[in-house]
């Protein structure tokens, strides 16, 4: 099976969100925790994440083929956002992923 960047995408989903909420409850993940986020893979295949995603009509502005994409990079960024104390820091989160 080749890459598969909505596999990729999930994953990292997952494994951050598993991140923010051990920072937040400042617990010690569980052994399955442990493996979800041994998932994470980064961003350098999923540029795509840096394009623009604040309304429903940015779509347009994707390649074709990265359609399916939009809702999960929208799920990403709403993570971010939720899990940032203010704009800068989210920012800070985006430009890590560059």
């Amino acid at each position: 099976m080749g890459f598969s960047k909505k596999q990729h995408l999930q994953q990292n989903i997952d494994a951050l969100r598993i991140a923010f909420k051990l920072e937040k409850e400042k617990q010690q993940a569980t052994v399955g925790e442990r493996l979800l986020m041994m998932q994470y893979s980064g961003f350098g295949g999923l540029k795509f994440v840096l394009n623009p995603i604040e309304n429903e009509i940015d779509i347009n502005n994707w390649r074709k083929t990265e359609h399916d994409l939009f809702p999960l990079t929208q799920e990403l960024h709403q993570l971010l956002k939720e899990n940032s104390e203010d704009e800068k820091q989210y920012r800070r989160y985006v430009d890590s992923m560059k």
